[in-house]
Protein backbone atom coordinates (compact mmCIF):
# COMPACT_ATOMS: atom_id res chain seq x y z
CA UNK A 1 0.00 0.00 0.00
CA UNK A 2 3.08 2.22 0.03
CA UNK A 3 3.42 2.11 -3.76
CA UNK A 4 3.57 5.41 -5.62
CA UNK A 5 3.42 7.60 -2.51
CA UNK A 6 1.17 5.36 -0.38
CA UNK A 7 -2.37 5.99 0.85
CA UNK A 8 -3.92 3.16 -1.18
CA UNK A 9 -6.88 1.00 -0.15
CA UNK A 10 -6.97 -2.53 -1.61
CA UNK A 11 -10.38 -3.34 -3.08
CA UNK A 12 -9.34 -6.67 -4.59
CA UNK A 13 -6.49 -8.99 -3.69
CA UNK A 14 -5.72 -12.51 -4.80
CA UNK A 15 -2.74 -14.39 -3.39
CA UNK A 16 -4.10 -17.91 -3.58
CA UNK A 17 -7.00 -19.96 -4.78
CA UNK A 18 -8.38 -20.23 -1.24
CA UNK A 19 -11.49 -18.23 -2.21
CA UNK A 20 -13.46 -18.76 -5.40
CA UNK A 21 -14.56 -15.60 -7.22
CA UNK A 22 -17.44 -17.48 -8.86
CA UNK A 23 -19.93 -15.68 -6.58
CA UNK A 24 -23.44 -14.26 -6.67
CA UNK A 25 -24.53 -10.65 -7.03
CA UNK A 26 -25.26 -10.49 -3.28
CA UNK A 27 -21.75 -11.75 -2.43
CA UNK A 28 -20.04 -9.23 -4.72
CA UNK A 29 -22.31 -6.53 -3.27
CA UNK A 30 -21.22 -7.11 0.34
CA UNK A 31 -17.74 -8.53 -0.27
CA UNK A 32 -16.09 -11.83 0.60
CA UNK A 33 -12.82 -13.49 1.50
CA UNK A 34 -9.90 -12.69 3.82
CA UNK A 35 -8.25 -9.24 3.48
CA UNK A 36 -4.89 -10.77 4.44
CA UNK A 37 -4.95 -13.21 1.52
CA UNK A 38 -7.73 -13.17 -1.06
CA UNK A 39 -10.83 -10.97 -1.13
CA UNK A 40 -13.23 -8.61 -2.87
CA UNK A 41 -14.05 -5.57 -0.73
CA UNK A 42 -17.66 -5.36 -1.90
CA UNK A 43 -19.30 -3.23 -4.59
CA UNK A 44 -21.30 -1.20 -2.05
CA UNK A 45 -18.09 -0.21 -0.22
CA UNK A 46 -16.22 0.49 -3.46
CA UNK A 47 -19.09 2.78 -4.51
CA UNK A 48 -19.06 4.57 -1.13
CA UNK A 49 -15.28 5.08 -1.30
CA UNK A 50 -15.35 6.52 -4.83
CA UNK A 51 -18.59 8.51 -5.01
CA UNK A 52 -18.26 12.26 -5.13
CA UNK A 53 -14.47 12.33 -5.27
CA UNK A 54 -11.70 11.80 -7.77
CA UNK A 55 -9.94 8.50 -7.16
CA UNK A 56 -7.12 6.68 -8.94
CA UNK A 57 -6.97 2.95 -9.60
CA UNK A 58 -3.71 1.00 -9.37
CA UNK A 59 -3.91 -2.52 -10.77
CA UNK A 60 -1.04 -4.99 -10.51
CA UNK A 61 -0.33 -8.57 -11.50
CA UNK A 62 2.65 -10.44 -10.06
CA UNK A 63 3.76 -13.46 -12.06
CA UNK A 64 5.23 -16.64 -10.60
CA UNK A 65 8.74 -15.43 -11.56
CA UNK A 66 8.14 -12.43 -9.20
CA UNK A 67 7.81 -9.91 -12.04
CA UNK A 68 5.18 -7.31 -11.10
CA UNK A 69 3.35 -5.46 -13.85
CA UNK A 70 1.02 -2.54 -13.11
CA UNK A 71 -1.31 0.00 -14.67
CA UNK A 72 -2.38 3.28 -13.08
CA UNK A 73 -5.62 5.00 -14.07
CA UNK A 74 -6.07 8.63 -13.00
CA UNK A 75 -9.86 8.46 -12.62
CA UNK A 76 -11.89 5.62 -11.12
CA UNK A 77 -15.36 5.30 -9.64
CA UNK A 78 -18.18 2.79 -9.36
CA UNK A 79 -21.85 3.78 -9.35
CA UNK A 80 -24.42 2.39 -6.91
CA UNK A 81 -26.44 -0.84 -7.08
CA UNK A 82 -29.43 0.88 -8.71
CA UNK A 83 -27.07 1.63 -11.62
CA UNK A 84 -25.59 -1.92 -11.56
CA UNK A 85 -22.24 -0.73 -10.17
CA UNK A 86 -21.15 0.82 -13.47
CA UNK A 87 -17.41 1.30 -13.82
CA UNK A 88 -16.02 4.73 -14.74
CA UNK A 89 -12.35 4.98 -15.69
CA UNK A 90 -10.30 7.74 -17.18
CA UNK A 91 -6.74 8.27 -18.21
CA UNK A 92 -4.20 8.80 -18.99
CA UNK A 93 -3.29 5.25 -18.06
CA UNK A 94 0.34 4.38 -17.62
CA UNK A 95 2.44 1.48 -16.42
CA UNK A 96 4.00 -1.79 -17.52
CA UNK A 97 0.82 -3.88 -17.72
CA UNK A 98 -0.66 -2.06 -20.70
CA UNK A 99 -4.10 -0.51 -21.02
CA UNK A 100 -6.58 -3.33 -21.57
CA UNK A 101 -9.65 -1.45 -20.33
CA UNK A 102 -9.54 1.93 -22.08
CA UNK A 103 -8.22 0.60 -25.39
CA UNK A 104 -9.51 3.27 -27.76
CA UNK A 105 -8.39 1.29 -30.80
CA UNK A 106 -11.14 -1.25 -30.06
CA UNK A 107 -14.17 0.62 -28.66
CA UNK A 108 -16.05 -2.70 -28.34
CA UNK A 109 -13.87 -3.62 -25.32
CA UNK A 110 -13.70 -0.27 -23.49
CA UNK A 111 -14.95 -0.87 -19.93
CA UNK A 112 -15.86 2.65 -18.83
CA UNK A 113 -19.63 2.92 -18.39
CA UNK A 114 -20.04 -0.87 -18.26
CA UNK A 115 -22.25 -2.52 -15.61
CA UNK A 116 -20.99 -5.21 -13.25
CA UNK A 117 -22.14 -8.79 -13.97
CA UNK A 118 -22.24 -11.97 -11.94
CA UNK A 119 -23.34 -15.50 -12.91
CA UNK A 120 -26.81 -14.81 -11.48
CA UNK A 121 -27.14 -11.25 -12.84
CA UNK A 122 -26.15 -10.81 -16.46
CA UNK A 123 -25.51 -7.15 -17.32
CA UNK A 124 -22.99 -7.85 -20.10
CA UNK A 125 -22.79 -5.43 -22.96
CA UNK A 126 -22.22 -6.67 -26.48
CA UNK A 127 -22.21 -10.38 -25.61
CA UNK A 128 -24.71 -13.02 -26.65
CA UNK A 129 -24.08 -15.05 -23.48
CA UNK A 130 -23.45 -14.46 -19.79
CA UNK A 131 -19.71 -13.82 -19.66
CA UNK A 132 -19.75 -14.08 -15.85
CA UNK A 133 -21.27 -17.57 -16.02
CA UNK A 134 -19.09 -18.76 -18.91
CA UNK A 135 -15.81 -17.39 -17.49
CA UNK A 136 -16.64 -18.13 -13.83
CA UNK A 137 -16.45 -14.81 -12.02
CA UNK A 138 -17.98 -11.37 -11.51
CA UNK A 139 -16.59 -8.38 -13.44
CA UNK A 140 -17.36 -5.48 -15.75
CA UNK A 141 -17.86 -7.34 -19.03
CA UNK A 142 -17.96 -5.72 -22.46
CA UNK A 143 -17.92 -8.14 -25.37
CA UNK A 144 -16.77 -10.34 -22.90
CA UNK A 145 -13.37 -8.89 -21.91
CA UNK A 146 -9.72 -8.03 -22.45
CA UNK A 147 -9.15 -7.63 -18.71
CA UNK A 148 -10.65 -9.93 -16.06
CA UNK A 149 -8.91 -10.30 -12.69
CA UNK A 150 -11.60 -12.49 -11.08
CA UNK A 151 -11.25 -15.67 -13.15
CA UNK A 152 -10.56 -19.24 -11.97
CA UNK A 153 -7.31 -18.97 -9.97
CA UNK A 154 -4.02 -20.25 -11.49
CA UNK A 155 -5.83 -22.08 -14.24
CA UNK A 156 -5.25 -22.38 -17.98
CA UNK A 157 -9.03 -21.82 -18.31
CA UNK A 158 -8.54 -18.30 -16.91
CA UNK A 159 -7.96 -16.77 -20.31
CA UNK A 160 -6.78 -13.19 -20.85
CA UNK A 161 -6.56 -11.84 -17.30
CA UNK A 162 -4.96 -8.75 -18.87
CA UNK A 163 -4.70 -9.33 -22.60
CA UNK A 164 -2.30 -9.22 -24.43
CA UNK A 165 0.30 -8.76 -21.66
CA UNK A 166 -0.95 -11.66 -19.53
CA UNK A 167 -2.66 -14.22 -21.76
CA UNK A 168 -3.73 -16.77 -19.13
CA UNK A 169 -3.91 -17.11 -15.37
CA UNK A 170 -1.68 -20.15 -15.06
CA UNK A 171 1.42 -18.11 -14.15
CA UNK A 172 -0.18 -15.51 -11.88
CA UNK A 173 1.07 -15.36 -8.30
CA UNK A 174 -0.94 -12.33 -7.15
CA UNK A 175 -3.37 -9.66 -8.35
CA UNK A 176 -4.25 -6.41 -6.61
CA UNK A 177 -6.62 -3.53 -7.29
CA UNK A 178 -6.10 -0.45 -5.10
CA UNK A 179 -7.76 2.96 -5.02
CA UNK A 180 -6.66 6.30 -3.64
CA UNK A 181 -8.45 9.66 -3.54
CA UNK A 182 -6.70 12.60 -5.21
Amino acid sequence: MEINGGGWTAIQKRRSGSVSFYKTWAEYKTGFGDPEDTYWMGNDVIHQLTKGQNSSLYTSITLDNDTTLYELYRMFSVSDEADNYKLFLGGPANGTLGDSVLDHVRPDIVLTGVSFSTPDRDNDQGADRSCAAVYKGGWWFQNCYNAFLNGPWASASWLGPWYPTVENGRNIKETTMMIRPH
